[in-house]
């Protein structure tokens, strides 16, 4: 069974092993650039970071993690969103869970508008967000070059207006 909840400080540990294994994984998302567990233990400590996790109950385990990190002063009505679930754990709609709890959360504590980027190439996160509510405001073309594929990548830019 999957419970979604606020991150606490003792998830910091179950937090940054994801995170390393998304980074072995080649995953492309900023949760890689995590090194150490003091880099969480901070972001635990910041007013403007709220963290939500997924935890597999049987197994005592995150298996996603979602951060939205809200703007400072007259931009604290926004939140900028990460998401990432663990690979084996991916395709039984965790992430379209853990964005909506985290959502109802951020509407809590007056986030107006929540955003994020995603790879043009990535459609499975694309159309989680979709199915959120969130809408396509736009493109950063030819974000970088994907060796992989041969080809460019776009940013799709996302939001949802929260009530």
């Amino acid at each position: 069974m999957i419970e979604y909840r606020v991150a606490v400080t003792e998830d910091i540990k179950g937090m940054f092993q994801l995170f390393q294994e998304l980074k072995g994984e080649k995953a492309q998302v900023g949760f890689t650039k995590i090194n150490e567990e003091k880099d969480l233990s901070q972001w635990m400590e910041d007013d403007t970071i709220s963290l939500f996790v997924a935890v597999d109950s049987e197994k005592d385990v995150i298996v996603g993690v979602l951060r939205a990190k809200r703007g400072s002063t007259y931009k604290n009505h926004s939140a900028f969103l990460t998401a990432a679930i663990a690979k084996n754990y991916r395709g039984n709609k965790i992430a379209k869970s853990l964005t909506y709890y985290g959502l109802e959360e951020l509407i809590q504590i007056g986030v107006k508008i929540a955003r994020t980027y995603v790879y043009s190439n990535n459609k499975a996160s694309l159309n989680t967000l979709l199915s959120c509510g969130f809408t396509i405001s736009g493109t950063v073309h030819m974000h970088h070059f994907s060796e992989e594929s041969g080809q460019y990548v776009d940013d799709i830019i996302v939001h949802k207006i929260l009530k």
